[in-house]
């Protein structure tokens, strides 16, 4: 080990990057001044505060146009935060063999699975791309599924905003159907919560876009035009 890396600082020694310029290091996160042990310290200590408050992990999660109580709720989804039964059961709030899947898929019961998942709440998603017109392969986990739903590859950047507030009303439709299981034993149809999903989001548009340019109509049946994503 000590010989290999003896013979690759010999032939790193002799390469030369840029001609009639010398080589030196530089540390990017404080080019003027240098590495310091301080400056270390100070970006690692910024860099877990602002992901201890969901800023520079979770940037996007607020939506003007979503309102707060539901920004609120993705928040804590995407931090993990929510009393699903793997987190009630860390808690010691409920027991370990209540920990299946209200959907009833007969598995564990997480926020990654109750979103993405499972057998039956999965398929809201699928309706949603079926609406959308898209075809998209859905990553397993709530934080990726939110970076890539939102900046879906090959629409353009106006549709950002749109496909992020559908998200925010994605989860939170479907998390009102598990609670409306649990405590109110009511089972809601998945053509009547992709229907939910579609008429909330058109009214949080609604209500905070004045000027829109569009009616319900349109954005049940054109939402990409809607979006301004097709012509």
């Amino acid at each position: 080990m000590k010989w290999e890396k003896q013979e690759l600082c010999y032939q790193v020694h002799n390469v030369v990057l840029q001609e009639n310029t010398i080589d030196r290091w530089r540390w990017s996160l404080d080019p003027i001044h240098g590495y310091s042990v301080k400056g270390v310290y100070t970006y690692l200590s910024t860099a877990n505060v602002l992901e201890d408050h969901g800023v520079s992990v979770f940037e996007g999660v607020c939506q003007k146009q979503v309102p707060f109580k539901e920004s609120v709720f993705s928040w804590r989804l995407l931090r993990n935060r929510l009393p699903t039964k793997d987190n009630l059961i860390q808690r010691r709030i409920i027991q370990h063999d209540n920990v299946l899947c209200i959907g009833g898929c007969g598995s564990g019961e997480t926020a990654d699975h109750i979103l993405f998942q499972c057998d039956y709440f999965s398929m809201v998603w699928h309706r949603i791309y079926q609406w959308l017109g898209i075809s998209f392969t859905a990553p397993a986990s709530v934080t990726a599924h939110f970076h890539q739903f939102g900046h879906l590859a090959g629409l353009p950047r106006v549709t950002y905003s749109y496909l992020t507030v559908i998200w925010h009303a994605s989860v939170w439709t479907i998390w009102k159907e598990w609670n409306n299981r649990i405590f109110n034993q009511r089972y809601g149809e998945l053509d009547q919560l992709a229907d939910s999903i579609k008429l909330l989001s058109f009214s949080w548009l609604n209500a905070k876009m004045p000027t829109l340019a569009f009616n319900y109509n349109d954005w049940w049946r054109h939402p990409l035009i809607c979006m301004g994503a097709l012509v």
